[in-house]
Order: structure tokens, then sequence, then C-alpha cells
């Protein structure tokens, strides 16, 4: 009884088949997701056009999500492999992991937040905005959201399972949410109020069409800000409720696991969200990556350009 009650505390409820295919599930997503979230990274450091205000706040992101892929994961995939051996480490694991995911879910979150108000402020008052909003106000936000991100730990850590813990857990969801969506809504007003503006500004030369081609740009930042929020929503919601209405986590194991497994999984999905929606962050990944022909291409054209130029002048 004895060895049966050691062998189930070092074994997470999934089954042989389970276990294998969270070990591969683990492994494909962790290094997936850190080269994904490090191509994010590198892409916004060495391109100086991407280094702005938004830029920062999506490597962040990238940074929360990397801390998920390449630290949370592995140590899951450790604990899994724990069930295979026969001495075992842990209910230490467990807890780490659950510490650190904590720690990068809020940090993701609050950013998220942050980028929604960004985005909205970009879009509603984009001259105000260039003015007002600075890559040093953003860094002080960004140092003042990972303060923020370890309240979730330490509430864990010394509160666990506590009526004061829960409730405000749940108000810093409710709050973060309240300004997401509250963002959202300005932004789509003022998107639907302006695109008759913008179409007739296309039409103008120089500072008007300036303004119209940056509010363009914002509003398609915005929708891809608005899939990531959507997408992190989606993938843990699931861990969320069923933390909510407290079912056994002993009997129903299976579904905590996948569960959570879904919320991590959205660490991985976001660089490429970026990637494949902007094409600035595709162009700075094949920079990265060493793809030289787009800017061949550019080459050509302005080659091509300054010889039409030198034509009309020898006429």
């Amino acid at each position: 009884m004895t060895t049966s009650d050691e062998a189930s505390d070092c074994k997470l409820p999934l089954g042989f088949t389970g276990e294998v295919v969270a070990m591969v599930s683990y492994t494909s997503l962790g290094i997936i997701g850190s080269l994904g979230n490090i191509f994010v990274i590198l892409a916004i450091y060495r391109t100086p056009t991407l280094r702005n205000v938004c830029g920062i706040l999506i490597a962040n992101v990238a940074v929360s999500d990397l801390i998920m892929t390449a630290v949370v994961m592995p140590l899951v995939v450790f604990v899994l492999i724990q069930g295979f051996l026969d001495k075992c480490i842990y209910q230490t694991p467990i807890f780490v992991v659950l510490i650190i995911a904590l720690f990068s879910a809020g940090s993701s979150l609050l950013t998220l937040t942050n980028l929604s108000v960004d985005r909205c402020f970009a879009i509603c008052r984009p001259m105000k905005h260039k003015t007002i909003v600075t890559l040093t106000k953003a860094k002080i936000l960004i140092a003042k959201t990972w303060i923020e991100s370890l309240i979730l730990p330490i509430l864990e850590t010394f509160y666990r399972e506590s009526t004061i813990a829960k409730f405000l857990q749940t108000i810093g969801v409710v709050y973060c949410y309240s300004i997401i969506v509250i963002s959202g809504i300005f932004t789509i007003r003022n998107v639907r109020a302006n695109s008759r503006q913008i179409r007739s500004l296309h039409q103008d030369q120089g500072a008007s069409r300036l303004t119209a081609d940056l509010t363009q740009r914002n509003k398609q930042v915005a929708k891809t800000i608005a899939l990531v929020v959507f997408l992190f929503t989606l993938c843990w919601i699931p861990i969320a409720f069923i933390i909510s209405i407290e079912i056994d986590a002993d009997r129903n194991g299976r579904i905590y696991f996948w569960f959570a497994t879904l919320g991590l999984a959205n660490s991985t999905v976001n660089p490429w969200i970026y990637f494949y929606r902007q094409p600035n962050y595709r162009k700075a990944l094949k920079s990265l990556l060493g793809c030289k022909q787009g800017t061949s291409n550019a080459v050509v054209q302005v080659q091509n350009r300054n010889a039409t130029q030198g034509t009309k002048l020898s006429r």
C-alpha cells in the first residue's frame, strides 16, 4: 500500500499514454515557443523602427512568454519524467511551476492591459500620443508591471486558498479585463467615426496623408493586440473556470492538467501572431535570419528609380 501511494505521489494522474503525449507536447511547445519569443525580442532589439513604446511592450510580453516556454515547460517535463524513476522530487517542482506560471501570466495580463490602453490612445489621439507617451515612461511602466506581477505568487505562497487571496486575485483580473474592454470600445468607436475621414485623407498630400497612414498602422497593430488578448482569454478561461468552481483536483487531475496545458500553450502562440499579422515584424525576422531577398528587391527598386530619374535629367 505504501509503495503504491509513493508511486502515485511521483506521477501526474495521466496514465502512461498521457504522460508520453504530455512530454512530447511540452517539449515541442517549449522549443517552438522559446524560439518564437527569442525571435520577437531580438527583432525588436535589432530594428530601430520597432523600438517604440508599442514595441517594447510587445517585447515585455515576449519576455513573460519566454519564462513560460523556457522555464515552466521544461520543469513540467522534469516532473513528468519523475514518474519513470525509482526516486522522485515531485512536490517542490510542482509548486515552483505554479509560482512562476502565476508570475508570468500576471505580467502578461498587465502588459496586455497596458498595450490595449496604449493602442486606444494612439488611435483616438495620435498626435498627443506621440508627444506624451515616451520610451522612458514606458520603461517605468514595465518595471511597475513586474513588481505588481509578484502579487499573485506572494498570495499563493503565504495565503494559499484563503478567501482574501481569492478575492484579490478575482478583483485584479476583473480590473484588467474591464480596462481592456473599455479601451476596445473606445478604439472601435473612434475607428468607425473616422473611417470616412481616413479615406479622404489618403487622397491628400503632406501632413494629412501622414496622419492617415499613422492611423492606419495604429489600427492594424490594435487588431493584432486584440487578437492576442482574445487568444490569451480563450486559453486561460478553462483552467480559471475549473479553479473557481473548486472541483476535486485529485479526482479530476487530467482535466486540471490539460486545461493548464492550454493556458501555457498561449505563450507559444503569441510570438508567431506578431510575425503573421505584422509586415514590419516579418521583415525584421527575415533580416534576423539572414534572408536578403527583401533587401535586394528594395535595392533594385532604388537603382531603377535612380536610373529613371537620371534618364529624365539627361533629356
